[in-house]
């Protein structure tokens, strides 16, 4: 398909053909003026030589630069981007221009004719290359889908009897957090699958790495390899001392890394698999090289990483601009719920995404700690809590968590039990909230730390009384999907994301002042039998569409 992809040179070609017949319609429309005013060698210094030594700059600054592809913008960006550029064109003529000669009027005239003959014509034969590359494409997709089963002259049915997949972008194999825990059941559920080998990048140091010595199963190759469920795996150093930026920059080498791996061992038709959208901007010249390979880009957008109020504006702002650039290059935008895919559809429709929904998964396996077990008992009396007596919450201490509304809320009710706050540590927003609502004068809210023991945090869920959820930004949250497995009780914050994957198996509440507290007051009341049929339907609805088997299938399908 790479052959009906716009071509740099070809839209140079094109540009500078528009930018001569322009320069020349301009010409002889002034020329009765000008030779008023001007001998013909002065027309050819004052234009012809100008407009040359503007048009090689043209040519330089474009040809060192990769061009956009034209089927890859909508009919706006194509106008825009001509005007950038035929903007920088005419401030270089009109620097050689006047660095030599005083502007006449009818320089000036001319001057506007020329920017204008220029727009016109770029803008129009770009969008006539951008309809024939689509129709192309279109053509060629049609031939594929069409296609005999046998045929071996359409591009793309010779499929390799191994697929390659690489993953980008989890910052190790079961650990940290839930690209981690992706990546770690896809692996176990494909090991023994001759037909996909998978490439994983990992953090070699920093924040997250990859402990080999913490992953069973793992077998080491060298200082820098590794190999996990027969996948290849690989450790990519970073520089510490980069603070947050180590996420871009690690994406960044980790995505280089997966290109010189398929150039180097010659992999045709391999998938780069992205997670989530923090190298956008960056991914064109990488793209450019994985299609060469006639392969496929594939990204997971996660979720509205732009709505965290943790960040800055400007830091936003670089977010939503990422998730532009890599639903712009991506063959495929896999979404983990249906709203961020519909959100995906609508907000750049002009791209045309094609999108897939997949879903996080889960498991539902009963911890394998008693109810009396020490380690279990322990940590209730530890956090002065009693069994089946308490609410709990479990995910980052951030605003968009929603921590402040759950504390605030819970003040407000009447419950007698308590609120056990399993988060991490962020000193400076739990500074805020005391200040805001004084929740230490209250025994009940408790903060209790970190569980990074499983089984733990298992029993700790199975006898909650009930779960609360806060997350609003998106995606199919992986503390969700643990709590509808274990938890029989569970209050979500009312946004599209939860009630798409809970549906009729949870409680919803709004940010409203006296709603949740009113919703706790309700739940304090509901009978044993009630409660275990809603934990009935919520366990079902993990079998029925976000059990770790079934996820791995569909990924299966769209690999192979």
């Amino acid at each position: 398909m790479n052959q009906y992809r716009s071509k740099r040179n070809i839209v140079m070609a094109m540009d500078m053909v528009a930018i001569v017949l322009s320069f020349v319609t301009a010409l002889g429309l002034r020329f009765k003026i000008m030779i008023k005013y001007f001998n013909m060698v002065d027309i050819i210094t004052l234009y012809v030589t100008f407009f040359a030594f503007a048009l090689l700059l043209y040519v330089f600054v474009f040809l060192i630069r990769r061009m956009p592809l034209v089927e890859k913008q909508s009919y706006r960006e194509l106008i825009i981007t001509t005007i950038e550029q035929q903007i920088v064109f005419m401030a270089a003529y009109i620097v050689f221009f006047f660095a030599f000669h005083r502007a006449e009027i009818v320089s000036r005239l001319f001057l506007g004719m020329f920017f204008v003959g220029n727009v016109i014509l770029c803008s129009l034969v770009r969008v006539l290359y951008h309809n024939y590359c689509i129709r192309k494409i279109r053509e060629y997709k049609e031939k594929i889908k069409n296609a005999p089963v046998d045929t071996t002259e359409v591009e793309g049915l010779n499929k390799p009897s191994v697929q390659h997949v690489y993953l980008i972008g989890s910052k190790s194999i079961g650990q940290y957090g839930g690209y981690e825990s992706f990546v770690m059941n896809l692996l176990q559920h494909h090991a023994n699958n001759p037909k996909l080998k998978y490439h994983v990048s990992c953090k070699a140091n920093g924040s997250g790495f990859m402990d080999t010595d913490k992953l069973p199963g793992a077998i080491t190759i060298n200082d820098e390899e590794f190999t996990y469920c027969n996948a290849h795996c690989y450790k990519i150093p970073i520089p510490e001392k980069i603070g947050a930026a180590q996420a871009i920059y690690y994406d960044l080498r980790a995505l280089e890394w997966a290109c010189d791996h398929i150039e180097k061992n010659h992999i045709s038709h391999p998938i780069v698999y992205i997670l989530a959208s923090r190298i956008g901007p960056f991914e064109r010249k990488f793209v450019r090289r994985i299609h060469e390979a006639e392969g496929l880009v594939m990204q997971n957008p996660d979720g509205h990483e732009d709505w965290r109020r943790k960040w800055h504006p400007i830091v936003r702002k670089y977010w939503k601009l990422s998730e532009k650039h890599a639903v712009k290059h991506a063959d495929l935008v896999v979404c983990d719920s249906k709203n961020i895919e519909e959100y995906i559809r609508e907000e750049y429709n002009y791209y045309n995404p094609k999108t897939t929904f997949i879903a996080y998964g889960s498991n539902i396996n009963p911890s394998k700690l008693a109810d009396d077990d020490k380690k279990y008992t322990s940590w209730l009396e530890n956090h002065n809590l009693k069994d089946g007596k308490y609410y709990i919450s479990v995910g980052r201490f951030v605003p968009e968590n929603n921590f402040d509304i759950m504390i605030r809320e819970f003040m407000l009710s009447n419950t007698e039990k308590d609120f056990a706050i399993i988060t991490t540590d962020n000193p400076k927003y739990a500074a805020e909230l005391q200040q805001k609502y004084q929740y230490k004068n209250d025994k009940r809210i408790k903060f209790v730390g970190s569980v990074y023991d499983t089984e733990l945090l298992g029993k700790i869920r199975e006898n909650a009384y009930g779960y609360f959820h806060g997350h609003e930004v998106g995606g199919t949250n992986p503390s969700l999907l643990e709590s509808l497995g274990t938890t029989n009780l569970n209050l979500l914050l009312d946004v599209g994301f939860n009630r798409e994957v809970a549906e009729d198996a949870a409680l919803y509440w709004t940010k409203e002042e006296g709603n949740l507290a009113s919703l706790i007051d309700r739940a304090d009341k509901m009978d044993r039998e009630h409660i275990l049929e809603m934990g009935d339907k919520a366990k079902q609805r993990i079998r029925d569409e976000y059990s770790w088997e079934y996820i791995c299938d569909k990924y299966k399908k769209i690999f192979l």
